[in-house]
């Protein structure tokens, strides 16, 4: 007979001629038959802790007590926001530190993927080429008689006849008005970056070659995938190794794409860096909130975006330094090789090791830990795991095969705990996320996270639409929104976090309909890009604290695929971004104007969810 004694209550009533008050007792405790005969069972009483309720328990009437014990660290026993691994690990202390900080570098290079194309494909003035024996003629002159104002078309005549002598063209035709024009089949473009090249430039992606859009759409598809994927591959094989498989195929593949020789394969190498990115995003946050608890689990969470924001403002100064796209693309690539030198020393989630039932490697994990922080354990903790091991976790454990052969002998007085544990552990998540109770918060997720992506990325990827120094409007966009997730912190913590939500999503939508408000023209155009800036870095405090809020919303069973969920319709948001902007040819700003209704339906969305305590 084998087992464990999870978790027992014993209540004392100190009852006299008045009522004293209360005392409550939590007992943790394990207990395992040592030999395989007939016995009495070696019981180990874990952890017993007494609460005491009245004040008038403190009075020396009831019993002395014995001086306390001064400890080297804060007792977590009685923390409400503690759990088993809290106990021994903290909240957040020296080993916590050092992890998140080195995870949250982990969004620098995933973002500079992102972002960097901003600039590998940034505006550059360009022209149909001269002809061979015409490269002496003035480019200004030969664009003014030869082409169309938009530099796609040439007039339709045999340039072979045309000669330029003495600064004169000879044999050009006088009846230029009566000529029709023909498409562009090679270009020039400005050399005011001397021999270095754009995208663009690279492969003459303009006039009615210009795909950048859908060669945008191939990294963003790939990231949908990612953000849907990724919870289940680092569920199924562990936060560390796929973090670190994701974090090398996204630097290889990223350097070789600065090889590229066409189109096609650029576009293909962006599909799979789109989605190795995503999964680095989404499984380093992952990991950095499993390795910290209590209210640090909100702080460290929003605190993992503001490498994010730091990123755009050294994208900017990089791409401002380096303007060949090839070069830039390596820069930011195989670099970050040297980031895989962490991958023995990095710790493997301990909430997930708990989960899957690995005791000898959550032990080695809390010793090393412990070591770290200076503190020293009880020497009967590992009885503790082992009573916080799932059920089902026990009888997959090869080391508990012998338990699971005897299951079956106290399966008669334990059949209900097992069925209950086995709902627990085997439901389906789709069911439990769009079933009764849940239903209504994961559509009210999908619509959060579907406008909250469509404002910030539509603003982050395309601020250049709305003209000004690219450079300079990204760098100080990026330095705004840093400082705007640090006030967030504070925010959160004072307002709630549905109220910060609430504010972050409703007005950055304003902001972006209140460009209507501003006179159009060429010399107000500054007030349109304010207006912008304002909103992104808003909701970009909103896309920081989002994942936290949706992981708050779902049961532990199911609350990595409720954030999947929300990944999801990030997902498809990021692949309808390249579209929206395509509305500008319409109306310039059209874009913003839609932006700013999702910004009112998202606020909408979130006072209908439910608050969550921090």
């Amino acid at each position: 007979m084998s087992g464990v004694l999870r978790r027992g209550s014993l209540n004392f009533d100190c009852v006299g001629n008045t009522t004293r008050g209360s005392l409550d007792a939590n007992l943790y405790g394990g207990y395992r038959e040592t030999k395989p005969t007939p016995g009495t069972p070696e019981i180990s009483v874990i952890a017993m802790d007494f609460r005491r309720h009245s004040d008038d328990l403190k009075k020396v009437g009831l019993m002395p007590l014995p001086p306390a014990v001064v400890q080297s660290a804060k007792d977590l026993s009685q923390d409400v926001d503690s759990d088993v691994l809290s106990i021994f690990l903290g909240h957040y202390r020296k080993w916590s530190f050092l992890w998140t900080f080195l995870l949250c570098l982990f969004q620098i290079p995933t973002t500079f993927h992102l972002f960097m194309f901003v600039f590998q494909t940034a505006p550059k003035d360009y022209w149909c080429a001269r002809p061979a024996h015409l490269q002496q003629l003035d480019i200004a002159e030969w664009r003014n008689l030869s082409q169309s104002p938009n530099g796609c078309q040439l007039l339709d005549i045999d340039y072979s006849q045309v000669t330029f002598e003495n600064g004169q063209l000879i044999n050009w035709p006088s009846d230029v008005a009566n000529l029709s024009y023909t498409q562009c089949q090679q270009f020039e473009f400005s050399d005011v970056d001397g021999d270095a090249k754009t995208l663009v430039q690279e492969f003459g992606l303009v006039c009615g070659n210009n795909i950048t859009s859908f060669v945008e759409m191939c990294f963003l598809m790939g990231a949908a995938a990612g953000a849907v994927l990724s919870g289940w591959i680092s569920d199924r094989f562990g936060r560390r190794h796929t973090l670190m498989t994701f974090v090398t195929i996204q630097t290889i593949f990223g350097g070789i794409l600065a090889f590229s020789t066409s189109v096609a394969m650029f576009m293909s190498l962006r599909v799979i860096i789109g989605f190795a990115s995503m999964t680095v995003t989404v499984v380093s946050f992952v990991l950095v909130v499993e390795l910290v608890s209590g209210k640090w689990r909100t702080i460290i969470g929003i605190l993992n975006i503001l490498p994010v924001a730091i990123s755009y403002v050294l994208s900017s100064g990089i791409a401002y330094l380096i303007r060949d796209w090839r070069i830039l693309q390596l820069v930011i690539s195989w670099p970050w090789l040297v980031m895989l030198s962490i991958w023995y020393w990095l710790p493997e989630s301990p909430r997930w090791l708990l989960a899957q039932g690995r005791l000898e490697e959550l032990t080695r994990l809390i010793e090393q830990a412990a070591k770290m922080n200076g503190t020293t354990l009880p020497s009967n903790y590992q009885k503790t795991l082992e009573a916080a091991v799932p059920m089902a976790a026990q009888v997959k454990d090869p080391s508990q095969t012998e338990i699971a052969g005897q299951a079956e002998e106290t399966k008669a007085t334990d059949v209900e705990e097992v069925k209950t544990h086995d709902l627990e552990i085997h439901v389906n998540p789709i069911l439990v996320v769009f079933g009764r109770k849940y239903w209504r918060t994961t559509v009210l997720t999908l619509v959060i996270w579907l406008t909250l992506i469509i404002i910030y990325f539509g603003l982050t990827l395309h601020l250049s639409n709305l003209g000004g120094n690219i450079y300079i409007n990204s760098a100080v966009a990026g330095a705004v929104e840093a400082l705007s997730i640090c006030i967030s912190i504070f925010v959160v913590l004072k307002a709630g976090i549905r109220r910060s939500l609430l504010g972050y999503m409703l007005l950055p939508g304003l902001c972006c309909l209140a460009t209507n408000l501003v006179p159009h023209g060429e010399d107000n155009q500054t007030g349109v890009i304010a207006l912008a800036i304002i909103a992104k870095c808003l909701i970009g405090a909103n896309n920081a604290i989002i994942p936290t809020y949706t992981a708050m919303q779902y049961p532990t069973i199911v609350r990595n695929f409720g954030v999947g969920m929300g990944n999801l319709a990030s997902g498809i948001a990021l692949i309808m971004v390249p579209s929206l902007w395509q509305l500008e040819h319409y109306d310039a700003l059209l874009p913003l104007n839609i932006m700013g209704v999702c910004g009112i339906i998202g606020a909408v969305a979130i006072t209908l969810m439910k608050d969550v305590e921090l």
